[in-house]
């Protein structure tokens, strides 16, 4: 969780605002969240074509000394289909991440065609957000 405090020198609640990144693999993107982390600031957000696409996945980002790393696609929507053994890739949806107090990176996700018929997801960091489980 990021906490944030009053300014006393001003009437903002605001610490800072920066932007991740100036351009992207991906046209567009929102659904963003943030998580602190032990050696600092993980985000991600939901980036693609559009809105329901299912080239739309999940993004991340790590802040270290040097700022943002370039954002990276961690989930994509890729399920296997037990009927006929293919795989079919729908569209990620409204990412969540929570840092365990002394545990995991925890990354909650939804994919599915719609809103109606999606399913959630859960994927864990065990680095802070170097690497997830699958």
């Amino acid at each position: 969780m990021i906490t944030t405090h009053h300014n006393p020198k001003s009437d903002s609640a605001l610490l800072e605002s920066e932007s991740i990144f100036q351009s992207a693999p991906f046209p567009s993107c929102h659904a963003s969240t943030i998580a602190e982390t032990p050696s600092g600031l993980v985000s991600a957000w939901f980036g693609g074509p559009r809105e329901f696409d299912p080239g739309v996945g999940i993004w991340l980002s790590r802040k270290g000394s040097e700022g943002w790393s370039a954002p990276v696609e961690v989930a994509n929507g890729v399920q296997y289909q037990r009927d006929d053994g293919s795989f079919v890739r729908y569209a990620c949806w409204n990412p969540v991440l929570h840092q365990v107090p002394g545990g995991p990176l925890m990354l909650f996700y939804k994919v599915g065609v719609s809103p109606q018929t999606w399913w959630g997801m859960l994927m864990l960091s065990n680095d802070e957000g170097k690497t997830w489980s699958a």
